[in-house]
């Protein structure tokens, strides 16, 4: 039979084909275990050598026959030796990192910079202040200056005074005029005593010009600026030294911040502060850091800075409030991980860092020292090198799954201490049902205490928390005076101590409700900073109330609070609101319904 070349390379195509599929089939297959055992991918036995199974969602789990996860109801898969069995390390499968949402990011060294948020106001600059005083006892008349505020340019008349006194000096200059020639030192000494007293050369050659005694002399203004003060009328009679007016220059200003305790670090003079006014908080004004005072204010728990300020166009106003934001940066740079990444307990607390080395994804637990909080990032002084990989969204998940298994991690740092209770079991039993009952049951106590344990708070929270506690209700105090400004004022400073306690405080539980609680009272608390309508401003306090009542039967404060709710505010709609004194002031309706209410319940 002749063969064709078609036919011969069709034959030869199947052949290959044929020699490939079996070599994928049988000699592949070998390879492939050829390969897992150069990784020892192995599969984990227990004592009895029976296969042991796991979740890949839950590696904490471990059954001896296959079935569905306890937890999640995922079918359990091979463990394999790949998960190595220690205190610090877990390791989980990439669909399981998938649907936990497990993100990493790599810590990075870079110098830390922080944005610092400082309450202030305007001030007149102390050396731009001038004091027009009375250098004789005499009687002012005439007062062209008669109200505070006015605008003045140097030189303008203020006012006029006759003093006996001016009149002898007047008359003596004159006589010392004639004699000019023979006694110039008579002269000059005559001069000299009208510039002392302040008049001008002008007016000093006006006498001379004239040649007689002027019953009224003039008082001219040394500097431009505005009347600050005026302490006299027409004809009121002065003693030598009284002060007339109180004159300033506000082409250039002072603008005094409030830096607190974990700010001051940051800190230097020299540094570019950018504030805003509530008047016009849409434009930036830029200013330096020239002060920075010695004395620490016990009060406020802060430190005052000083920053000039040009004003020329006169925008600015003495007395005016202003938010100042400072961008203060380390001289030397630092390890920095996102702050979502840091499980916090302390100033050693912990992250979850990813094994760069492992096929399937591990994690350890990382104990690390840290430092100041750099906006969005941890600066973390020791425990982690640059590079590594850290866990910064999932690390919850991952944490409890450490917790389950008795390992290390955050409520557990005692790995074997019986984190989860012995005997638990997630597959088939012989134990009867009364039995499983028992376990059940013991299982529940045990839960329950570690969940009192998990939501104890600690003394400094609770005392941090009261001083929170005292803040609002002195912000209660001022809607109850209707007095906005004050009450403004206290929301910022209020935004400030939740800074400073920080949201990181607590452990367990309560680190999670604490963490929910944290955000919305920053969320009312800033509704209320930022509005210039007392009613809108009322509404915001009303919702914080309702969260700080919560708060204060999580967590405790020192003394005994009441639980005060009026039916009619907001149009019969009812409030809320927690006072130190059980008598009813309502700030809600002060100036028609102030004792309108009841006292709902006695919190100590």
């Amino acid at each position: 039979m002749n063969i064709t070349k078609t036919q011969y390379l069709t034959y030869a195509s199947v052949l290959i084909t044929g020699i490939i599929l079996g070599w994928l089939f049988f000699g592949g297959s070998s390879t492939v275990q050829n390969d897992h055992e150069g990784h020892e991918h192995e599969q984990v036995t227990n004592e009895s050598g029976e296969q042991v199974w796991t979740c890949s969602m839950h590696p904490s789990v471990r059954e001896d026959e296959p079935g569905s996860c306890p937890i999640c109801g995922m079918d359990l898969i091979p463990a394999s030796s790949e998960e190595r069995e220690d205190d610090y390390s877990m390791v989980m499968t990439e669909a399981s990192m998938q649907l936990a949402d497990i993100q990493t990011t790599p810590a990075v060294r870079e110098q830390p910079v922080r944005e610092i948020h400082l309450p202030g106001r305007v001030e007149i600059d102390e050396r731009r202040i001038s004091y027009v005083t009375a250098h004789f006892e005499g009687r002012v008349r005439d007062v062209k200056i008669d109200f505070t505020g006015a605008p003045i340019r140097k030189g303008e008349v203020m006012a006029t005074i006759y003093s006996p006194d001016l009149v002898s000096a007047q008359r003596e200059l004159l006589q010392a005029v004639q004699v000019q020639d023979r006694n110039p030192q008579l002269y000059e000494a005559a001069v000299r005593k009208f510039r002392l007293w302040e008049f001008s050369d002008e007016q000093i050659q006006t006498i001379i010009d004239r040649g007689e005694v002027q019953t009224n002399m003039e008082i001219l203004s040394p500097v431009d600026g505005f009347v600050m003060k005026r302490n006299v009328v027409d004809e009121q009679h002065v003693m030598e030294g009284t002060v007339i007016y109180e004159v300033a220059n506000l082409d250039q200003l002072w603008v005094t911040l409030d830096a607190y305790e974990e700010d001051i670090p940051w800190i230097t003079e020299g540094n570019e502060v950018t504030f805003q006014t509530r008047s016009n908080p849409g434009q930036d004004y830029q200013a330096t850091i020239d002060f920075i005072d010695p004395a620490f204010d016990p009060q406020k728990r802060t430190i005052r800075l000083r920053a000039n300020v040009e004003n020329g166009d006169h925008s600015l106003r003495p007395d005016m409030l202003v938010r100042g934001t400072v961008q203060a940066e380390e001289s030397e740079e630092k390890i920095l991980v996102p702050v979502s990444a840091v499980l916090w307990t302390g100033p050693r607390s912990l992250v979850y860092v990813k094994d760069p080395s492992a096929e399937t994804p591990r994690f350890e637990v990382r104990e690390v020292e840290l430092g100041a909080q750099a906006g969005d990032y941890y600066i973390i002084e020791s425990g982690l090198t640059e590079g590594e990989e850290v866990v910064f969204n999932g690390n919850f998940r991952i944490d409890s799954e450490f917790q389950l298994a008795d390992r290390f991690s955050m409520m557990n740092r005692e790995p074997g201490s019986g984190a989860v209770p012995a005997g638990h079991q997630h597959g088939g039993s012989d134990m009867d049902e009364s039995a499983m009952e028992e376990e059940d049951h013991s299982e529940h106590q045990s839960e329950a205490s570690i969940g009192e344990e998990e939501n104890e708070v600690d003394e400094a929270f609770r005392e941090e928390f009261t001083e929170l506690l005292e803040n609002y209700l002195t912000l209660k105090d001022e809607l109850i005076e209707s007095d906005l400004e004050s009450a403004v004022n206290s929301a910022t400073d209020l935004i400030t101590q939740l800074e400073e306690i920080g949201e990181h405080r607590l452990e367990g539980d309560s680190h999670v409700a604490w963490m929910e609680s944290y955000s919305a009272i920053m969320d009312h608390a800033e509704s209320m900073s930022n509005t210039d309508d007392i009613e809108e401003y009322r509404e915001a306090f009303s919702r914080l109330s309702d969260q700080l009542i919560e708060d204060v039967k999580t967590f405790g404060i020192e003394g005994v609070v009441y639980h005060q709710y009026c039916p009619m505010a907001f149009d019969n709609e009812g409030a809320d609101w927690l006072s130190r004194e059980e008598q009813i002031r309502n700030p809600y309706l002060p100036e028609n319904m102030l004792t309108c209410g009841e006292v709902i319940d006695s919190i100590e």
